[in-house]
């Protein structure tokens, strides 16, 4: 065996025996996607899903509408008639999630056909179901002013579509997977992550750890160039960032038709073939990780020291990736250059479906490679002089 292979088995080797890095390399790409989907699932559910039962509505003064009550009992809602002096502070002291006021001059405006108005107050800040049951309540209100102020057109002999002048067609053209990624815009910041974190503790063991214990200086003196020593060290943290995403991607793949995505008319599938083309886009950035953290875990002097640099490295190719997104910034050239966003925004095309651009994907793995062979370069540099002992 080459000396490269020897040192790639030894630091897998290692680092599988090693109970505490198995659990932290690869516990957040195992069960990541199912809290994921766990917790998308509840917000869905929770403010945007359909609910055929009946939901709770306080109603205060409601002896002055009770045309608009009636009406809103019929449409699966359980009033209850309350009077209170203060629904505001009712609701901001959890008393009522939801509270519909009418004024006390409403029936006299309604009956002289003038403007009459009625208050929700809500707190929508919350996870449950208040802002749909709002959303909801909000909806009949206004269909049941629509139908009175039609039939008052009418007793007036008045066409009521005289007042609807202009229609609106709509024609959405995102896909149900596009719409569905918008609000799981997150998972390309998660397979970024994850890509990072598969290596991270590796490469801290690898170089740092070493250091730490002792371990490095033997290593060094066996007969193999410090060039075979470093490429092992990075590919052996390269395939921890492989076999990460792999059980990310599983458990993707798994869990996202759980996800109630068609309570709000979208869909969104992971199959093999994407799974297989999200981490053949993601193999350059692996390798890019891995030099990337073998290179800065080498100024630590302790395992602790180098945990703490690596947390602020794995920053750096996240945070454009959250700067990206607020700013709706879409592909072009340019940002195919910079690792981690090129690869995010292809996975991102995969994910809707979207045909991939042949010279996109060129780019990103051209331009990832060449740093992540830059950052090798460094890391053997560095590992060439004898203060990498100190």
């Amino acid at each position: 065996m080459s000396g490269f292979s020897v040192v790639l088995a030894k630091e897998c080797r290692d680092n599988i025996r090693d109970r505490r890095t198995i659990i932290s390399s690869f516990s957040l790409a195992a069960l990541g996607p199912v809290l994921f989907v766990a917790l998308m699932s509840l917000v869905l559910n929770s403010t945007l899903g359909e609910s055929k039962e009946p939901f709770g509505l306080v109603v205060n003064g409601a002896e002055h509408a009770p045309g608009l009550v009636d009406y809103l009992r019929t449409q699966n809602i359980d009033i209850r008639e309350v009077t209170l002096e203060d629904p505001r502070g009712a609701v901001e002291a959890g008393l009522h999630d939801l509270i519909l006021t009418v004024d006390a001059d409403y029936g006299k405006r309604f009956a002289s056909g003038d403007v009459a108005s009625v208050t929700l107050t809500y707190d929508s800040s919350g996870m449950g179901k208040t802002r749909r049951n709002a959303m909801a309540t909000r909806q009949l209100i206004a269909g049941y002013g629509q139908q009175i102020g039609m039939l008052r057109l009418q007793l007036r002999g008045v066409d009521p579509t005289i007042s609807q002048p202009l229609a609106v067609s709509e024609i959405d053209v995102a896909s149900p997977a596009a719409r569905a990624l918008a609000i799981l815009a997150t998972l390309p910041y998660l397979l970024v992550l994850i890509i990072f974190m598969g290596g991270f503790y590796l490469a801290i063991d690898a170089t740092a750890g070493e250091r730490e214990h002792e371990s490095l200086e033997p290593l060094l003196t066996q007969p193999v160039s410090r060039g075979q020593l470093v490429l092992g060290k990075l590919v052996a943290a390269s395939v921890f960032s492989a076999v990460s995403l792999a059980l990310f991607l599983t458990s993707l793949a798994l869990s996202i038709p759980f996800v109630p995505l068609q309570q709000i008319g979208m869909s969104l599938q992971i199959g093999f073939l994407d799974c297989l083309t999200i981490f053949a886009l993601s193999v350059p950035l692996m390798l890019f990780g891995a030099a990337l953290l073998t290179v800065v875990a080498s100024f630590a002097k302790s395992y602790k020291e180098a945990q703490t640099y690596l947390t602020m490295v794995v920053l750096i190719p996240t945070l454009p990736l959250i700067i990206t997104q607020l700013l709706n910034l879409q592909p072009t050239d340019t940002l195919m250059l910079v690792p981690s966003i090129s690869q995010a925004s292809l996975i991102s095309e995969v994910i809707k479906g979207e045909p991939l651009s042949a010279s996109a994907v060129a780019v990103s793995a051209v331009s990832t490679t060449v740093l992540a062979a830059l950052l090798s370069w460094l890391a053997m540099r560095l590992y060439q002089r004898e203060r990498i002992l100190v």
